[in-house]
């Protein structure tokens, strides 16, 4: 045990200290009692009590003993020695008590052993039941997974000599068509071969009658051409002769018109009528030309027939499962005739397709790599169903190509819908909020395109956006903070910028946010103005045209039973310095 002496009896026992040389010797009454004080003082720190053994006051009587062995130096053998019976005395009692507990531990676990052996049997007995019922459950599973894999053989024999039968008679000759009894007739096999030769011959001559050499078609190709740009030369030729008809006609009519002297000098009168004469267009004298000869213009005459051929075509692509072919055919008919919502609605009825890329999407992406230069632009509603397929399948960077291609028709639904994808994808939201902005740019959405810089934290973008469109009216303004609301905005919008006055009023804002659920967001930048600049809030109310007295009277009401007692006292006491300033109902403070 670890002995802790006490400081102040220290100073007490050091009898080297108490001693000045031989001539100062203690007494042995006051060595009993500084012995008797030192004990008193070492037991008043045990935690426990006096009854029975304790090890450290032990201790404290073994030191104890130790001193008066130093002190009385003639009985000093005397009394080590009687201190070295007491100590083994006291180690062979302790010695003896740990041998007991060894002992009675001993005895414990030798009357426990019976118990435990009979625990032990009755445990063994439960684990062999439990044993015998697996091994009973494994054969029953053994033997029901051998039924299986018999009934499994037996079925694959019989689908194998079906099969085989099938092959023995398709070796015998079956003739598509015939049965198998007609196979084997030897006359009705001679009336099938002259049906066979009948259709073979009138193949022929359906081939010599109705085909021709592709020769024949290149040169009839060339010879349309040719009459095509013959009759455009003689339609530009007659417009020609139909300008000159025109005009010589209005000459005609001005001379006749012309009367006498009292309409004027006949050159000034003629000349006059002259110049209105010479602004006619061919544009205004052709219109009955085209007309006459749109009944005979060979490029027009087969134009249906050549839609429903093309059409035919495209479902039987569709039909026969080839997707994407069909997709890339509908990007490029004629006049956009399947570029619409309709065939977009057959892709998207698809459900079961090969690969990875669904049938609808490699629609979408036909008509896209069919736009060029800004021609041939999906319409708004393919554009918004295209993109939302494409953010559907996590095709984000198929639509950013698209979209910074100028590949859709921009408008509004368009950048909600990759708004919202964006706000369910927060790893993406930066993408979606960019490409957004541009359509709302785009389609002249100037506030949402405002809002979603302001989303990305280009809040000096926004300013610089919203400065440079003069349409952007104060209830824009205030929608752009509603969506977004922060103090660094704020404080832009109501602060000057390069110059220019402020967007907002301080008072206005306010207003507006304490009609809403923003209420803690005005109160933060009065605070802020109040805390600020000495002088600012009260500039700010003062120069405030835009908000009256009464309005901000208002704002110090609210601020009161907001509990911003300072800043409503010291709104109150600069209202009497405005000009429009008159007595309102002031906040008891």
């Amino acid at each position: 045990m670890c002995f802790r002496k006490c400081p102040k009896m220290s100073k007490h026992l050091d009898l080297e200290n108490c001693c000045d040389g031989e001539s100062h010797i203690v007494s042995d009454d006051t060595f009993q009692k500084t012995l008797r004080k030192y004990i008193q003082l070492e037991k008043e720190h045990l935690p426990t009590s006096e009854e029975g053994p304790d090890e450290q006051r032990y201790v404290i009587y073994s030191s104890a003993f130790d001193k008066i062995i130093e002190h009385a130096t003639a009985y000093k053998r005397i009394l080590t020695a009687i201190k070295k019976e007491y100590e083994d005395f006291i180690n062979s009692v302790k010695k003896s008590g740990r041998d007991t507990k060894l002992a009675q531990r001993k005895l414990k676990a030798i009357i426990a052993q019976p118990t435990s052996l009979m625990y032990c049997q009755r445990r063994a007995v439960e684990l062999q039941e439990r044993i015998a019922i697996i091994q009973r459950d494994t054969a029953e599973l053994q033997a029901e997974l051998q039924r299986i894999e018999e009934n499994r053989k037996d079925e694959q024999h019989s689908a194998q000599q079906k099969t085989s039968y099938i092959k023995t008679c398709h070796l015998i000759g079956q003739i598509p068509g015939l049965t198998f009894e007609e196979s084997m007739n030897r006359a009705a096999l001679a009336k099938y071969l002259e049906a066979l030769e009948r259709k073979r011959a009138d193949l022929w001559s359906l081939k010599k009658s109705h085909y021709v050499a592709l020769q024949v078609k290149v040169g009839l190709d060339c010879k349309v051409t040719a009459a095509l740009d013959q009759r455009d030369e003689l339609v530009q030729e007659s417009d020609q002769l139909h300008l000159r008809l025109q005009q010589l006609q209005c000459v005609n009519d001005t001379v006749t018109s012309w009367k006498s002297e009292e309409d004027g000098p006949f050159l000034e009168y003629l000349s006059e009528n002259l110049e209105r004469i010479a602004e006619i267009k061919v544009s205004d004298t052709v219109d009955h030309t085209s007309a006459e000869f749109e009944e005979d213009d060979p490029g027009k005459v087969n134009e249906s027939e050549l839609l429903v051929d093309y059409i035919e075509r495209f479902t039987e692509l569709f039909e026969s499962g080839d997707y994407e072919a069909a997709a890339f055919h509908a990007a490029k008919s004629p006049h956009g005739v399947l570029r619409n919502m309709e065939t977009m609605e057959r892709f998207k009825a698809i459900t079961v397709y090969e690969g990875e890329v669904p049938p609808l999407l490699q629609f979408f992406q036909a008509i896209m790599n069919s736009v060029q230069d800004d021609q041939r632009l999906p319409g708004e509603e393919l554009s918004v169903e295209s993109v939302r397929c494409a953010l559907q399948h996590n095709f984000v960077e198929l639509v950013t190509h698209w979209v910074t291609q100028r590949r859709l028709t921009y408008s509004e639904a368009l950048g909600d819908v990759i708004c919202s994808h964006g706000d369910k994808k927060l790893r993406i939201t930066d993408t979606c909020l960019a490409l957004a902005q541009m359509v709302y740019a785009a389609c002249g959405m100037h506030r949402k395109a405002a809002l979603t810089m302001c989303k990305r934290g280009l809040t000096f973008g926004a300013m610089e956006f919203i400065h440079q469109h003069k349409d952007f009216t104060d209830d824009d303004c205030m929608s752009v903070l509603r969506g977004c609301p922060s103090l660094y905005l704020l404080q832009a919008l109501t602060q000057q910028y390069k110059g220019r006055p402020p967007i907002l009023s301080v008072g206005y804002a306010c207003c507006s946010l304490l009609n809403s659920d923003l209420e803690d967001l005005a109160m933060e930048l009065l605070q802020e103005m109040h805390t600020g600049k000495q002088g600012s809030l009260e500039k700010t109310i003062t120069e405030d045209a835009w908000c009256s007295a009464e309005d901000w009277s208002e704002i110090a009401n609210r601020c009161y039973w907001k509990k911003y007692h300072q800043l409503a006292q010291e709104i109150n006491n600069i209202l009497p310095g405005r000009e429009d300033s008159r007595l309102v109902d002031h906040v008891p403070m």
